[in-house]
């Protein structure tokens, strides 16, 4: 069984380096020449709770792969998943399934372009991962990964993924309701990342007040009631539940949306919020404050050159007074 992993960030690191731990034959793609060299040379360094881990693991660019694999796992950011399939034509073969567990929505759809609806397998992963330099992620901590055909039959594959997982420690499960577990992730991404992203804060600065909370939650249950209008059974309390706990729990985490507007990147605004904004159109649904905050975010990815975040008292007063 051949498996490409494209992505090789905190996530595709992770999943890769666990699956060829236990001896999966796993080729890592990347677009930087450096990850590719490093993984090469150097193997994929692992800190994790069972120990420190140096794995072996291939790595090539998508267009070195001459040869159909049997399974792709995609671990790009979403706003790169086009470009990363059209990379892969060569090695998606007639009988290539496709697993995704990227954020937000449409993903399925986009995939579905590439290789047939009954080959695409989605879930959602909550597990840990955090890239420590190149070659290099450290994962604490326990999580699941929820999975399901997209077309809600099971399958060899779908069960040979599962077994993978769990064999590899990312708690492979299979749930027939995995729509469900996408839509609650993408409520709670929609209401805790671009919040903290616009301000620039930790999850734990949400709740500093009384506004930001209700800011929170209120973005949350607009997402819920787009999921619900789709024939999507989420709960609204075990959104809110969630994005209570992280409040808490990570407070000092900084979101990845939040990561990337401090460090002037694009984002996944428009899967996340920019997702459920489409979606409510289509079942005509007003989310007034998903929008605002969609409108900002695109707004801030696309001022970076002209932003001003100084901080220096002095500074900033001389260039007003100007």
């Amino acid at each position: 069984m051949k498996i490409v992993v494209i992505g090789s960030g905190a996530m595709g690191m992770l999943f890769g380096g666990r699956l060829a731990l236990q001896g999966y034959d796993i080729t890592m793609v990347d677009v930087a020449p450096a990850v590719i060299e490093k993984l090469n040379n150097e193997g994929l360094h692992l800190e994790a709770d069972d120990g420190n881990h140096l794995i072996s693991i291939k790595a090539a660019f998508a267009e070195d792969i001459n040869e159909e694999v049997d399974l792709v796992i995609l671990f790009t950011k979403t706003i790169y998943s086009r470009s990363a399939l059209e990379s892969a034509k060569k090695f998606l073969g007639k009988d290539t399934y496709v697993l995704t567990l990227q954020n937000g929505l449409g993903n399925i759809e986009l995939i579905s372009e590439y290789v047939p609806y009954d080959q695409i397998i989605a879930g959602v992963t909550n597990h840990p991962s955090d890239v420590k330099g190149i070659g290099k992620i450290s994962s604490h901590g326990s999580g699941y990964t929820k999975i399901m055909s997209v077309n809600g039959i099971e399958n060899e594959m779908l069960y040979f993924i599962k077994d993978a997982l769990q064999e590899s420690g990312l708690n492979g499960q299979i749930v027939p309701d995995v729509m469900v577990a996408i839509w609650e992730k993408v409520a709670f991404n929609a209401a805790i990342n671009a919040t903290t992203a616009i301000c620039r804060i930790p999850c734990g600065g949400m709740a500093v007040t009384e506004q930001g909370k209700h800011l929170v939650y209120t973005i949350a249950k607009e997402a819920v009631a787009v999921a619900n209008a789709h024939g999507v059974d989420v709960s609204e309390e075990s959104v809110i539940k969630s994005l209570t706990a992280t409040f808490e729990v990570h407070k000092d985490h900084f979101t990845s949306m939040s990561a990337d507007i401090i460090n002037k990147r694009r984002t996944e605004n428009d899967f996340i919020n920019g997702g459920i904004v489409k979606k409510a159109k289509e079942v005509n649904i007003e989310v007034p404050y998903t929008e605002a905050l969609y409108n900002l975010i695109c707004t801030i990815e696309n001022t970076y050159d002209i932003q001003n975040l100084n901080t220096d008292a002095e500074k900033t007063k001389e260039s007003v007074s100007k």
